[in-house]
């Protein structure tokens, strides 16, 4: 887990490799104007750690990185989370923080194409990160069902 801190969405400093206090932590980098991929993959990893036995679900951490920190302030990932699980910890910062950060991880982001109303998209990695207690890297989803992903946080909580 990389060591950097930025800022969630509470306006709170947070460190990526200290402060997660749950044996598992589910770490994805996607930012609030994604028109594809990013709300149904936050969705699965909400909807896995909603799944989980109620013993477990409180092991297990998700975090959602920004890859558009222009646009995706504090306020702004608040609100969005609000809507998808308040229980998600949303961080943004620097983007020249957190493009090495990603890219430590295999994560590459990217401007992406401008829109015709004048916004942009941001292109992104979008796999789902899964780290144990020890804070190293033990499973890379792409792609994986909500139930898969269940399983897996199973998994990681017993690392």
């Amino acid at each position: 887990m990389p060591d950097v801190t930025l800022t969630d969405q509470d306006g709170n400093p947070y460190n990526l490799a200290r402060d997660p206090a749950t044996p598992a932590v589910a770490l994805f980098f996607g930012y609030t104007n994604c028109p594809d991929v990013c709300p149904g993959i936050m969705a699965d990893m909400a909807t896995a750690k909603r799944r989980l036995p109620e013993g477990l679900v409180d092991d297990v951490t998700l975090i959602v990185v920004t890859t558009d920190p222009a646009r995706d302030t504090p306020e702004v990932l608040k609100s969005y989370l609000s809507r998808v699980d308040d229980t998600f910890i949303g961080l943004t910062g620097d983007l020249e923080v957190i493009k090495p950060a990603a890219l430590s991880l295999g994560i590459d982001i990217t401007e992406g194409k401008q829109l015709p109303s004048g916004g942009y998209e941001v292109d992104h990695g979008t796999y789902v990160l899964g780290f144990g207690s020890d804070r190293t890297l033990q499973v890379v989803w792409n792609g994986l069902s909500a139930a898969e992903l269940r399983e897996d946080y199973e998994r990681l909580v017993a690392l």
